[in-house]
């Protein structure tokens, strides 16, 4: 089945932002379009009974198309999310992830716009490339409806690298039309604020927002330096803020990375997940390296020697993290570490990090 991805946008780049591309394999019919016009829909969902979501934390040049999709056939997801820094301007990889046949919503990261701090009037560099291969599929300031799944997935600023200030400027600027802070967050409100009334809406973005913690083991803790400090985006949390005072949508979830859940300097472990008052759940999927070989996992070295996917005869373990959804509601969240040996797939590890009964 053809899916037609339509932006309501000016188009800054030589190339065009309308494309067609071939719908995925799971689920069969869904079907995904953009919009970004506004209104205030009075919210009383009609969720299907269940949908699941696989969330790709930051891959970081870990990912082999073969055997993640071989993985994800086995956890069976109805949409898979990725948070981006896919590697340093990894045009080659993001390709193929591009060609992973699954419904995908994705946001590139800062990794992702590692040298390439302004478009090129000549040819297109990296980051054009990357957002060219992407196509509809990457969310920033935009939104994609899947109306099967009655979900709606909303992206945040692309590129970020968490704290107060806008990383690459110069590509927001002529790429999206975003000069500061706030109309970042009025970017984002505008794009949740057109999605159908009937459809959760989830928020997708690189980075999470300001306002869950200041340690360096929170969710968005700056952990490189020792006093702490809080790295979430602000432009994030004022439009979430916006959204909760002005709209009725429901927002059971905000999914994002590149807050890694391994610690600087051997200081631990981050808090992967966090239930606001509100009842949003903040899930941070960054496990990295999220690929282990099976060679070093029986002998207990996990430690890779270089940024490459590890490969062995005996096979590897991929991290993913899972969010179950029936009836509209989150009912369990777990990280996931399935094995992939030849043709043989199984559930390795499961760390379960929420559960609703």
């Amino acid at each position: 089945m053809v899916v037609s991805a339509l932006q309501h946008a000016p188009n800054p780049f030589s190339f065009s932002f309308t494309y067609h591309f071939t719908a995925p394999a799971l689920p069969p019919s869904t079907t995904a379009r953009r919009s970004s016009s506004a209104r205030a829909p009075a919210r009383s969902p009609m969720a299907v009974s269940s949908v699941r979501i696989a969330v790709v934390g930051d891959v970081h040049d870990q990912w082999d198309l073969e055997e993640d999709t071989k993985a994800l056939h086995f956890l069976k997801p109805d949409l898979v999310l990725f948070t981006g820094d896919f590697g340093d301007e990894n045009v080659e990889l993001v390709r193929s992830v591009a060609k992973l046949e699954f419904a995908k919503a994705i946001i590139l990261g800062n990794h992702d716009s590692w040298f390439t701090q302004q478009f090129s009037g000549k040819r297109k560099d990296s980051v054009q490339l990357q957002l060219e291969c992407l196509g509809a599929e990457h969310v920033a300031y935009q939104r994609l409806d899947y109306p099967q799944l009655k979900l709606s997935i909303v992206g945040g600023r692309p590129f970020s690298c968490g704290g107060e200030k806008l990383f690459r400027k110069k590509l927001l600027s002529a790429g999206f039309g975003v000069e500061d802070i706030d109309q970042s967050a009025r970017r984002i409100y505008k794009a949740a604020m057109g999605a159908p009334e009937d459809h959760l809406v989830i928020l997708l973005a690189h980075n999470g927002p300001t306002g869950l913690g200041s340690n360096i083991d929170d969710i968005c803790g700056k952990d490189w330096d020792l006093g702490g400090g809080d790295y979430g985006d602000p432009d994030l949390t004022k439009a979430i803020s916006e959204l909760k005072e002005s709209a009725k949508l429901c927002i059971p979830l905000v999914i994002f990375g590149h807050m890694h859940k391994e610690l600087a300097h051997g200081n631990g472990l981050r808090k992967m997940i966090v239930v606001g008052d509100d009842g949003i759940i903040y899930l941070n999927g960054a496990i990295v390296p999220r690929v282990r070989s099976l060679t070093s996992e029986l002998t207990g070295d996990t430690s890779l020697n270089s940024n490459e996917a590890p490969h062995s005869d005996l096979g590897s373990t991929r991290a993913y993290t899972t969010v179950d959804i029936s009836d509209g509601r989150v009912t369990k969240i777990a990280e996931c570490w399935v094995s992939v040996v030849g043709e043989m797939t199984k559930l390795q590890e499961e760390h379960v990090l929420l559960s609703v009964a």
